[in-house]
């Protein structure tokens, strides 16, 4: 894949990008739930889409998910991979963009580092800290 970057040169997301990522947000969650992906790991599964990245040129378009279960990691990477051609056909018929964005599948790791912090701020080393 290219590398290229999703910011804006002015470092803020511009509202036309921030309408796109909605509209495709709600396409792909379509697609997903229709299961019309022809990929039994991705439909009719929970899934959620934690956030939509698209950079300034509506070229490009980076998909952040975290299934319901998240052992199923690595067959849900596969999954999407497999099928990022008839998800990108999917959302061609539904979207109206001069050019259909090249699509990227992102697992969101955000929980897990969540889950990290919490234990550290429940063990008793810190507990112990913040009774001092």
């Amino acid at each position: 894949m290219n590398d290229f970057s999703f910011d804006s040169p002015r470092g803020k997301v511009s509202q036309r990008q921030m309408k796109v990522q909605e509209i495709l947000r709600a396409a792909l969650i379509d697609i997903l739930q229709r299961g019309l992906t022809k990929e039994p790991i991705l439909d009719n599964k929970m899934i959620t889409i934690t956030h939509v990245d698209v950079s300034p040129d509506l070229k490009h378009v980076k998909f952040i998910f975290l299934p319901f279960d998240e052992k199923k990691r690595e067959d849900f990477i596969k999954g999407f991979k497999s099928a990022n051609k008839q998800i990108r056909k999917e959302i061609a018929q539904r979207v109206q963009l001069k050019y259909v964005p090249s699509i990227s599948f992102v697992f969101d790791d955000s929980i897990s580092e969540i889950r990290k912090l919490d234990k550290i701020f429940l063990s008793n080393k810190v507990r112990n800290d913040l009774k001092s």
